[in-house]
């Protein structure tokens, strides 16, 4: 499907009784579940939290639900919140989305509050399954534990020849936790932007982020004189970072494929330059639409210091998958996903898995 789905749950939505201004509700739903084929097989699908299948049926990992509220304040400004609760986070609801959106003109939107930062080509319906052919996008790519800022953005439209084009621009503050590492993360000064550019069946679309002042901090073990007695602290460190991305689509409604690339940035021995990839093709026959991906996640040493080892990080899937759109703004999902550890360093495998998994996305 196009990523024009919220103009069907526009058309869904339903207006909230009389008051002084018109508000719609919106909302979607993911029922889903899986396993892992081997016994000893774990396979992560969500980085904030962690939360991944194994060998057990699980209907919690992937499922969640959201509810989308707009609310014309005036003929220029509209207020959004959404809410979603993940079955990851034992569906605790929180605020994805809090803003207000000013139009200042025909073609530049103002909007201020809790963002989605654009990170990637799908950022802004990551949470909506019905708006993409996967169970879910690919992991290897889609691996950010901070999605959102609080902060401002602005949005403009235009033409390039015969391109439609969109330039965004934010800057803000978040923070989140590293799950791998637990380590707090303080991203005090974020901006970025993107561009996106559309002629006929073909998309592209680029980005670059940058905190340049983020802070790291973890506990760490230390012994000081005199009694040298270990104790645990919180050490602070510098952690700037670059996020690269770029996308090119093209779907004629039948036959579709997507690439993006990803690269995550620094010159810190914290962690880890990040490559990401993936390109998918589907084709849609009737109802159906089957699918086949294939993804790729790496991680290079950037230390400094040439004797300083980080453990680097390889691994690959490939999926195939078939989606049914069984009914008006329903669709079935079945997912077959085979990963290959290609990590020449044991400490840092993640291990092979074939996973099964299976969802019904709805919006309404």
């Amino acid at each position: 499907m196009k990523p024009t789905l919220w103009a069907l749950i526009g058309a869904l939505a339903m207006p909230l009784g009389a008051s002084a201004f018109d508000m719609r509700l919106n909302g979607f739903m993911s029922i889903a579940g899986g396993m892992t084929l081997g016994d000893d097989q774990t396979l992560v699908i969500d980085p904030v939290n962690l939360a991944a299948y194994d060998n057990d049926l699980n209907f919690a990992t992937d499922s969640l639900v959201a509810i989308q509220a707009i609310a014309e304040v005036n003929d220029r400004m509209t207020a959004t919140a959404q809410m979603v609760g993940r079955g990851g986070e034992d569906f605790n609801t929180q605020f994805e989305w809090a803003y207000l959106t000013y139009e200042a003109t025909d073609s530049l939107d103002v909007k201020g509050g809790r963002l989605r930062m654009p990170l990637f080509y799908y950022s802004n319906f990551l949470e909506l399954g019905y708006g993409y052919q996967w169970v879910r996008p690919p992991v290897e790519t889609y691996n950010i534990f901070v999605t959102t800022l609080e902060g401002i953005s602005a949005d403009y439209n235009f033409y390039i020849g015969d391109f439609s084009a969109k330039a965004s621009g934010y800057a803000g503050s978040t923070q989140g936790t590293d799950p791998e590492s637990g380590s707090e993360v303080d991203f005090n000064t974020l901006a970025g932007g993107s561009l996106d550019l559309a002629i006929n069946n073909l998309s592209f679309r680029g980005s670059y982020n940058k905190a340049d002042n983020a802070t790291l901090t973890r506990e760490v073990q230390v012994a000081p004189p005199p009694n040298y007695t270990v104790s645990t602290v919180g050490q602070t460190f510098d952690f700037p970072i670059e996020f690269i991305s770029a996308a090119a689509l093209y779907d004629n409604g039948t036959l579709f494929t997507i690439a993006e690339y990803t690269s995550t940035l620094n010159d810190t021995n914290l962690i880890n330059n990040r490559y990401n990839s993936y390109v998918s093709l589907g084709y849609r026959v009737g109802t159906l639409t089957p699918h086949a991906t294939f993804a790729r996640y790496e991680e290079e040493t950037n230390s400094i210091d040439p004797g300083y080892n980080q453990n680097p990080r390889e691994y690959q899937s490939a999926t195939l998958g078939m989606r049914w759109d069984f009914d008006i703004a329903a669709a079935l999902k079945v997912e077959y996903t085979r990963r290959e550890d290609t990590n020449p360093d044991s400490l840092r495998a993640v291990g092979d898995a074939d996973l099964l998994s299976f969802a019904i996305d709805v919006v309404f």
